[in-house]
């Protein structure tokens, strides 16, 4: 059983893409004239996290006026859409998940949210110690509350992120199952995989919604843990 645990936890990181070093915080359809200057649309938007526990403010779009303090925002995923020159500071566009928070910020205050390779840690207790403390894993950490019995097994992590997995047999492939995702007033079709890519929803929500799409194909927490 617990060789098993260790196997269907491997299987569902390959699928789920997170942890491994996968995930991207550069855009592929950013439009730019020099590294300080450069706009990219909302499903493009670079992941950043705060990066100061002092006062450091996000503007209004005129700078006229300060709405937030970021250290009222520590644990916040931040997207940024934009990058230019104010008064010899770089700053960024920036909002949360639900665009509540909103505005321009220094540059220097935020920090791009950066995923380790897998194959640079050397054990079971590095990795598991990344991905229960680091900010990037806010979404893995989610996830793994659906399995929370599970154990991390950082060799079939690495097996499954260079896709050779080679200790087990008849790997189901979770990240291939499609299902259903409402966003807004709107539902459409997707995978899992390509669903969890997406920045459009938070962590939670997006832990709730698969959580459905795998136990409508079948496979329940009482399955997978």
């Amino acid at each position: 059983m617990h060789n098993r645990k260790i196997k269907i936890l491997s299987i569902i990181l390959l699928a789920f893409g997170i942890g491994l070093g996968s995930q991207q915080v550069t855009s592929h359809a950013w439009s730019s004239t020099n590294k300080y200057t450069w706009s990219s649309g909302k499903s493009d938007a670079a992941i950043y996290y705060t990066n100061t526990k002092k006062n450091a403010y996000i503007w209004n779009y005129h700078f006229t006026k300060k709405l937030h303090n970021l250290k009222n925002y520590q644990y916040t995923t931040w997207y940024v859409t934009r990058s230019f020159v104010h008064k010899s500071r770089v700053y960024y566009k920036i909002s949360n998940f639900g665009g509540k928070a909103k505005g321009y910020v220094w540059n220097r205050y935020l920090t791009p949210a950066v995923v380790k390779d897998i194959n640079g840690f050397s054990s079971n207790k590095a990795y598991t110690n990344y991905l229960n403390t680091d900010k990037s894993q806010k979404l893995t950490r989610a996830l793994l509350k659906l399995i929370p019995d599970a154990q991390v097994s950082l060799r079939l992590s690495q097996q499954a992120a260079n896709n050779q997995i080679i200790d087990y047999k008849n790997v189901i492939d979770l990240g291939k199952i499609q299902g259903t995702a409402t966003e807004g007033l709107i539902t459409h079709k997707t995978t899992v995989h390509d669903y969890l890519m997406s920045p459009a929803a938070s962590n939670a929500s997006k832990a709730a919604t698969i959580k459905r799409m795998l136990a409508a194909k079948g496979y329940t927490s009482k399955k997978i843990r």
